[in-house]
């Protein structure tokens, strides 16, 4: 009887430590960013019809405090795939700090260019990083990001005809 009570006891301290080990483990949240990269052939600076994914570019996710600006957490180095894809593995929970994926490093010569808008602000994709937030799952899907080209291309004239159409109508 003393031996089967020492087991139980063995067996309870066991489990108990693993669940210590599985909450350590799990205590620094991790996440998936997935998003995409495409040249924007049009120049528009924005994804269209024409966009074409671009492997091999480079991406870097950035948070930053949003009270002071500084720099909390980076990952650089990510590099798309043959469809213009990247995965980033992200770790931490990032609340009270803005994230968001940018561009790094075209592939193509041709379409190397990083837009920037009238504030002269490069194209990021935020994502939320946080927790307790309304999401269910890791994954945190960033919007897509362009590189432009030089020049556009010849087939995009009928886009701007048709874009010009559109907003004609508006």
């Amino acid at each position: 009887m003393a031996t089967l009570a020492k087991v139980t006891i063995i067996l309870v301290g066991a489990l108990c430590f693993l669940s210590l080990v599985d909450v350590a483990n799990s205590a620094v949240p991790e996440f998936i960013v997935k998003g995409r990269v495409f040249c924007d052939v049009c120049r528009v600076n924005f994804f269209n019809r024409f966009s074409e994914p671009m492997p091999g570019a480079q991406v870097e996710l950035e948070c930053r405090d949003k009270k002071s600006g500084k720099v909390t957490y980076r990952l650089t180095g990510a590099q798309t795939d043959d469809h213009g894809d990247y995965t980033l593995p992200a770790e931490g929970d990032h609340h009270g700090e803005h994230c968001e994926v940018t561009l790094v490093k075209s592939s193509r010569a041709e379409c190397d260019e990083i837009p920037v808008d009238g504030s002269g602000k490069k194209p990021a994709a935020e994502v939320t990083l946080i927790a307790n937030s309304s999401f269910r799952d890791k994954i945190r899907l960033a919007n897509p990001l362009v590189f432009t080209r030089k020049e556009a291309l010849h087939k995009c004239v009928q886009f701007f005809k048709d874009l010009q159409a559109a907003l004609g109508r508006l």
